[in-house]
């Protein structure tokens, strides 16, 4: 009988946990299990999602033939945490001559109230609308009556004139979305490359063709391209450490107007090749024409550089003079400005500005140079495919001697010669090269970059630790340490050394190479532990300064790879030193793991002589850039590096 209340029991929760995940994701209409649901299995850690969500987008008939998309959602709110989703941006986007409309919005919270459903408006009293910057407006509002549980449906047409700016859909968001669609009718004279950007998998990716779907005035008919698009189950895009800007990974379907024909017949391109692309930049008033500015600079360097035979000491010289006596405005531009004259006399300039006078005066003396044009991390990867000018932000300098080459890049003094800053590590560049033709490269740094400690300890007889330690940075590591000493005065600096642990008392603090980024930056120091003492038992924790706390991949499942940058290695030598009257008790074992393909490992080795302990502690990321599939091994790997390095104990007794 017990048996039998126990399974009508959980037959009913069963049910019960069922039809609350029975939620509408066919349509619009808000159902009683949508606001019943109080879970999103799919994702426990979801503060909202998603249930419905559909875009359609064509040509109007008749009227300026813009371009109208209609828009309609419906969001699950499960608690609190999810109400920042009960206010919704619309961005319409403007220049001085058109501008995007928006029409027929219309919104509304659902909530259940003793079993009936409350439908609340959102008035157009509550529907604001104000200038976000020079090229878009902003419509905003906010969702009524808010409760945890409640459906919030949306829906409106926007009207654009800006065929060639066609936004296409975003699949992916910052919560999850059950079911997602899009429809596309694009007539036959508008030709587009279509791209579908992300990891995630369509489930409906149809193309055909819609006959008669535009009435042209006297002229007839036009067909379109008709696509239509699904996803289903969409994860949250989650941002995490070590990517590039979310742009190059969140799942969406993105547009680019390659052709358009008029209904004259006139066609008019806006994808060129490669060498159309390089006659456009030579004609540039901002590239070209600066690039060609190389007698403007004839008074740039001193006597001192100028007579030096055209050797790697005086390329490394030139660029340290400029690195030193003209600054960088901290701006990104290669097309809204460009004056080199401008930089000889302010001594300063955006990066492209610094960057083309580095080359003048490289190539006014001689050297073989090309500039290099590329996109930054934050602004997204480049379209490799078809040439999109638009997609780079960004010049340096390839310098090559003795036909090895050489990345410069002048905007910053910490940088070391052939480095380049870490913002522009974005996989691939383009070399400019106007007389045979440019080309693609690497700007993946060819070095990896490293951390190497290496501690002595020494056990008392008061049971306390002295320790001596030596850190060495090279790459970007160092790089990124002298920026950092940068933003402080030393002594500040030295002080945050000092606070690193409340456990450790730092004295005699030593900077080396603070000031010259082609050697490695160096610090040494003394410091006072004190090891945990239970009854007749010491535990030496043996990692003063721990390279990971915690681990930096914490997601579930990331849909996008892991991007560092540059290769990578730490290094932890450490020796403890026992007086003669104490011993080792307990020492951890030796430990391996590697990535498969050798793309990462984690090494950890003791070995002990008498009252002497030595641990060799070693990590190395032997690629910059891991795919998804690597996710799993790279948390797994930091996990057990966290494990090692935060709670690794050496016992000792007398």
């Amino acid at each position: 009988m017990n048996n039998f209340i126990f399974l009508l029991l959980f037959l009913i929760l069963t049910i019960h946990i069922t039809a609350q995940e029975t939620y509408n994701s066919k349509n619009m209409i808000v159902s009683i299990a949508d606001l019943k649901g109080s879970t999103y299995k799919k994702d426990t850690t979801a503060n909202a999602f998603f249930i419905y969500e559909k875009g359609y987008s064509r040509v109007q008939n008749g009227g300026n033939y813009n371009l109208l998309t209609d828009y309609e959602a419906k969001i699950k709110i499960l608690n609190e945490q999810g109400y920042n989703k009960a206010v919704v941006k619309i961005f319409l986007y403007k220049n001085k001559g058109n501008k995007e409309l928006l029409k027929k919005l219309v919104a509304h919270t659902y909530t259940i109230e003793n079993g009936e459903i409350i439908k609340n408006k959102v008035n157009d009293d509550q529907i604001y609308k104000e200038k976000y910057d020079e090229n878009y407006t902003l419509i905003k509002f906010t969702f009524p009556n808010l409760k945890p549980g409640s459906v919030l449906t949306y829906k409106y047409q926007t009207e654009s004139p800006f065929m060639y700016n066609f936004n296409g859909w975003d699949f992916q968001d910052d919560i999850p979305k059950m079911y997602s669609e899009f429809t596309a009718d694009l007539p036959g004279n508008y030709i587009y490359n279509t791209r579908l950007i992300g990891t995630l998998k369509l489930e409906t990716n149809e193309s055909s063709i819609k006959k008669n779907c535009l009435e042209i005035s006297s002229l007839g008919y036009a067909d379109c391209a008709h696509g239509v698009y699904t996803m289903r189950n969409i994860p949250a895009f989650k941002k995490e450490k070590y990517m590039t800007t979310k742009g190059n990974y969140f799942s969406r379907i993105k547009y680019e107007l390659k052709e358009f024909t008029g209904f004259d017949g006139k066609k008019k391109k806006y994808t060129k090749t490669w060498k159309n692309v390089d006659y456009k930049l030579e004609k540039e008033i901002t590239i070209g024409v600066q690039l060609k500015k190389i007698n403007l600079t004839k008074k740039v360097l001193p006597d001192s550089i100028k007579l030096m035979p055209n050797n790697i000491s005086k390329a490394k010289a030139i660029y340290r003079y400029i690195t030193n006596n003209y600054s960088w405005n901290k701006k990104n531009q290669i097309f809204k400005e460009g004056n080199i004259n401008k930089v000889i006399e302010n001594k300063t300039g955006n990066s492209s500005e610094i960057n083309i006078l580095l080359h003048n005066v490289l190539k006014q003396q001689k050297f073989n140079v090309h500039p290099v044009i590329l996109s930054t991390r934050d602004n997204g990867y480049i379209t490799k495919i078809h040439p999109i000018i638009s997609d780079f932000n960004y010049l340096i300098v390839q310098l090559s001697i003795d036909k090895k080459p050489f990345l410069l890049d002048a905007t910053e003094k910490n940088l070391k010669f052939g480095d380049i800053p870490f913002r522009c590590l974005n996989q691939d560049g383009r070399l400019l090269d106007f007389k045979n033709g440019s080309s693609w490269i690497s700007i993946t740094p060819r070095e990896s970059s490293s951390f190497f400690y290496k501690e002595k300890l020494k056990l008392t007889k008061n049971l306390k630790l002295n320790g001596y330690a030596k850190h060495i940075l090279t790459g970007y590591h160092s790089y990124f340490k002298r920026k950092e000493l940068d933003q402080f005065n030393k002594k500040k600096f030295l002080d945050q050394i000092k606070k690193q642990s409340e456990d450790i008392s730092i004295t005699d603090i030593a900077i080396k190479n603070e000031n010259d980024p082609n050697k490695n930056y160096e610090e040494e120091f003394d410091f006072i532990k004190s090891p945990e003492v239970i009854d007749d038992l010491i535990y030496i924790k043996p990692f003063t300064k721990p390279f990971f706390k915690e681990n930096p991949f914490k997601l579930n499942e990331r849909t996008y790879p892991v991007d560092f940058g540059y290769k990578d290695s730490y290094t932890y030598y450490i020796s403890i030193e026992l007086p003669l009257d104490y011993n080792f008790v307990d020492i951890p074992k030796n430990s391996n793991y590697t990535i498969p393909n050798n793309l990462g490992s984690v090494s950890t080795k003791f070995s002990r002589n008498k009252n002497k302990l030595t641990i060799s502690h070693r990590i190395a990321f032997n690629s910059s850039y891991y795919p998804t599939e690597y996710y799993s091994t790279l948390k797994e790997l930091l996990n057990l590096v966290v494990e090692i390095e935060n709670n690794t104990i050496i016992t000792v007794k007398r």
